[in-house]
């Protein structure tokens, strides 16, 4: 019963959070949140985020992987397949943005390793109609839809070269479950 509560709770902080459709990219970090690192290593974690920020606004594919690792794995997808995940979203949408709220950072300083728990959405107004073909000036709506949602996710990092970069969702495969959890393959 009670984490059925904790459940529609969270869905409901959810909605309030970003039921706007217009949403802005932003990454923040939930009052009351865990903090397991010191605020140098809090700061570098965000400013990876705020990297990937920047490179959505710029439709910048080669910016957005810039912040993956290159032994990145989620799902047993690699580094190279989420490129192309990357690579048709922006084709298929302009005015990427994204929101990012961390309820839950712990770093690793001796293994150089983060985990984070994030609550957020990626949003973008679609490009293309029904037929795959590009739309007239008259056609186009300027009305985001929800690309990707997650709750709760724990996105790992590891502190490659002199930056944090995220390594996957479930690095070591042993998270795996197809039907327990939703697929999130973004951030």
């Amino acid at each position: 019963m009670m984490r059925r509560l904790c459940i529609w709770t969270g869905f409901l902080f959810f909605l309030v959070l970003f039921g706007n459709s217009h949403a802005f990219a932003v990454t923040d970090i939930l009052e009351g949140a865990e903090v397991q690192a010191d605020p140098e290593t809090v700061k570098a974690i965000l400013t990876t985020f705020n990297r990937a920020e920047d490179a959505l606004r710029a439709e910048s594919l080669s910016g957005v992987m810039a912040v993956y690792s290159k032994d990145y794995r989620n799902r047993g997808l690699r580094k190279e397949d989420t490129s192309r995940i990357w690579e048709d979203i922006f084709s298929r949408y302009d005015h990427l943005s994204s929101r990012h709220v961390f309820s839950r950072i712990v770093a690793d300083q001796e293994k150089k390793t983060a985990q984070v728990t994030c609550t957020g959405a990626l949003f973008g107004v679609s490009i293309l109609r029904r037929d795959r073909k590009m739309p007239s000036p008259a056609a186009f709506t300027a009305e985001p839809v929800q690309i990707d949602i997650w709750f709760d996710a724990i996105h790992y990092l590891v502190f490659e070269g002199d930056e944090w970069k995220i390594i996957g969702h479930d690095p070591g495969g042993e998270r795996y479950d197809s039907f327990g959890s939703g697929i999130h393959l973004l951030f």
